[in-house]
């Protein structure tokens, strides 16, 4: 026993380190497609394209898969979650997802199912790998007399619906058949044949269309139901006639069909309904009490606001220019009232009533008044005595000694009798302002 111990050990390591190798030799990504048994199909059914996607790792991302476009087949991609599989290939242990298109063959001829490229991130490094698959053939059927193939059990049920019941001219009825498929696109369905009645008009719905699935995603088959409503144009007893939806079964080949009854309704004339009130008396009364009575005086006065609105909209320029030319005019009076002697002359008597310590006021009034910037200049023309009142008022003003109590009132009554004086010398004047002597129109007259 001991001498066949040894042995053991050395043959259990040769295995290992015989497959360790084929494990790390192996391709880190497997993609394998396969088609039903057989890889035929009837047009109008569905086959189911099974994409198995494995690694001998794990997926850090989930694989991208690629389009798949064929010619004259309607192919419905991966819903994107995918069944677990788990295999091995050349003693190597795969793990994966399992992704399935569903073909839907419109047309007979042959298929060719290209190589598809799926690429994927696997192992604790992320890396990136890729792999093919095996391009598949399969052939299509053609479907005898233009008839669907169904490989799957096919169940038609149909319904009325009356709107009122009991029906009356004016009423609709509404048929409805349901056509529920295992193994066929819900859009392969051929639709029922509602056709006109007489007696009634038509008006075709909408068809419905919906996938059936097994709750996990998994296709099961299709669901297709067509409406229509038939309203009843005249009372009397009217019928829908019967429905025959034929087709294939896919498995035998063997044409199918499936009547559904007709049914026939009693209609009653539509009753006279009254209207809850009179149409033609309300219309008589609506807004009656809203009338209102304007007066002709007002319209008149409306007129005439409009026209003068009018009148300053065409004419705004001229308006505006107007307006900027009084505007103009009343700031050149504006300015030359302010340059005037009289304006001069109430700012100073404000200012002496006011007794601040300056003469501003005082002596621009005094170069309008006299043309003289000083006092002493502007009353050098007056007698004596406005000349001494214009040199006490210097004196208190500017004078080393203090000034007298009411220097400002009295330089003010002076200021009344100097501006007096000088009015009246002014408005003796001549116009010209020359002595008689220097006038070629005086000396020319003859004195008396």
């Amino acid at each position: 026993m001991r001498r066949w111990l040894p042995l053991a050990c050395a043959a259990l390591l040769a295995l290992g380190l015989a497959g360790a190798p084929r494990a790390q030799d192996a391709p880190p990504l497997r993609v394998t497609a396969r088609l039903p048994a057989g890889a035929q199909a009837q047009a109008g059914a569905t086959l189911r394209l099974e994409l198995d996607v494995m690694t001998t790792t794990w997926f850090t991302q989930p694989p991208r898969l690629p389009a798949l476009t064929l010619p004259g087949v309607m192919v419905t991609p991966p819903s994107g979650e995918g069944e677990l599989v788990r295999a091995e290939h050349n003693g190597v242990a795969y793990s994966g997802l399992r992704y399935t298109y569903l073909l839907s063959p419109t047309a007979a001829g042959q298929v060719q199912v290209p190589a598809l490229a799926v690429s994927a991130e696997v192992g604790p490094g992320k890396t990136p790998a890729s792999a093919s698959s095996a391009p598949l053939w399969f052939t299509v059927g053609g479907a005898a007399g233009g008839q669907p193939a169904l490989h799957g059990a096919l169940t038609v049920s149909q319904d009325f619906a009356l709107a009122p019941d009991p029906l009356v001219a004016g009423g609709r009825v509404t048929r409805s058949i349901t056509q529920r498929a295992e193994g066929v696109q819900a859009m392969l369905l051929p639709p029922a044949p509602l056709a006109d009645v007489p007696g009634f008009k038509r008006y075709a719905r909408e068809p419905e269309v919906t996938t059936l699935t097994d709750g996990r995603g998994g296709f099961v088959g299709g669901q297709r139901i067509d409406r229509a409503d038939y309203v009843a144009e005249q009372a009397g007893e009217l019928s829908l006639p019967a429905v025959t939806l034929a087709w294939r079964d896919g498995a035998g080949g063997q044409p199918r069909q499936q009547a559904l009854p007709g049914r026939t309704f009693a209609v009653a004339a539509a009753p006279a309904v009254a209207p809850p009130f009179s149409l033609t008396d309300d219309l008589a009364r609506l807004r009656h009490g809203l009338r209102w009575v304007l007066p002709a005086a007002w319209l008149a006065w409306a007129a005439g606001g409009a026209l003068a609105l009018l009148a300053l909209w065409l004419g705004w320029p001229w308006w505006r220019q107007g307006l900027c030319r009084l505007r103009a005019a009343a700031l050149r009076r504006r300015a030359r009232r302010r340059a005037g002697e009289p304006w001069h002359w109430r700012a100073w008597r404000r200012e002496a009533r006011r007794d601040s310590g300056t003469l501003s006021a005082f002596y621009r009034w005094l170069a309008l008044a006299a043309g003289a910037p000083d006092m002493r200049g502007a009353t050098a023309t007056l007698d004596e005595a406005a000349q001494g009142a214009a040199a006490a008022a210097l004196r208190d003003a500017y004078g080393r000694a203090p000034a007298r109590a009411g220097w400002r009132a009295r330089l003010g009554m002076a200021s009344r009798q100097w501006r007096g004086n000088w009015r009246a010398r002014r408005a003796a004047a001549p116009a010209h302002g020359l002595p008689e002597v220097l006038n070629p129109a005086r000396a020319a007259r003859p004195r008396s």
